[in-house]
């Protein structure tokens, strides 16, 4: 856990056994002060809530089931906490500001327990997406390890792929002289486009296992997340096989 670096207030900071207590200088109440202060307790509840509640929360409540996965599964929490951290600060922030203003000392544990009793029930619900989204992202790296020894001993059918991706997100296949491609007949490909039940993101990436291509050209005219996405996975089946082509 990082503590404040501010003496002003590190000097005001006693502890108590597990406990963490802050001293609030009554003749030093003026609007500056305050700010400051409450700008640096928040801090330090917001490191207690996502090093030591979450982290503790996770590890007892994953451990038995995930013993080795436990710290993927906290570090996936934390990003999740992260991408919510400014709207979790504001809200700490305010109370806190509110506490200071009527009080002279303050317990970071009991504030934490009690004035934000509510707001921990965040941390589980934290934890469940956390754990989802890991599983879910193991599932992908492990569909995508399949994916890769499966190009790795296939028979490369052609010298190179050019991949356009549209604005309308569908796309287009052609050769290396141009000629557009149409179909695909490997019927264990698509068999396991229907198991998996993919999409049709996901028809382009099983197209191209079928091409097995030795170099893969792709065209981005959609530009958005979603084309991004896909052209990041393309790269993390086929590797260095893959470039990038500037539309015109």
């Amino acid at each position: 856990m990082k503590f404040l670096q501010n003496n002003k207030l590190r000097k005001q900071l006693m502890y108590n056994e597990d406990a963490i207590e802050v001293v609030i200088k009554t003749d030093e109440k003026d609007a500056e002060y305050i700010e400051e202060i409450c700008e640096e307790i928040t801090d330090l509840i917001i490191d207690i809530i996502k090093y030591k509640i979450l982290k503790e929360y996770v590890l007892k409540h994953y451990s038995d089931t995930y013993e080795n996965e436990k710290e993927d599964i906290y570090i996936h929490s934390l990003n999740l906490f992260n991408e919510k951290e400014l709207f979790i600060r504001d809200t700490v922030l305010s109370r806190v500001c509110d506490y200071v203003l009527s009080n002279d000392y303050l317990n970071l544990d009991g504030f934490v327990k009690f004035r934000m009793k509510e707001f921990m029930n965040f941390i589980p619900a934290l934890g469940d997406m956390a754990l989802e989204e890991y599983l879910m992202q193991k599932d992908q790296d492990e569909f995508i390890s399949v994916l890769k020894y499966f190009i790795e001993i296939q028979e490369e059918k052609i010298d190179l792929l050019r991949v356009h991706i549209r604005n309308d997100n569908s796309f287009m296949l052609y050769d290396k002289d141009g000629n557009k491609i149409n179909s695909i007949d490997d019927e264990e490909i698509i068999n396991m486009v229907i198991k998996e039940n993919l999409n049709y993101e996901d028809f382009l990436i099983s197209t191209l296992l079928t091409l097995c291509p030795k170099k893969i050209e792709i065209r981005d005219s959609l530009k958005d997340n979603c084309s991004k996405e896909i052209i990041e996975t393309i790269k993390s089946i086929f590797g260095n096989r893959v470039s990038e082509i500037r539309p015109n």
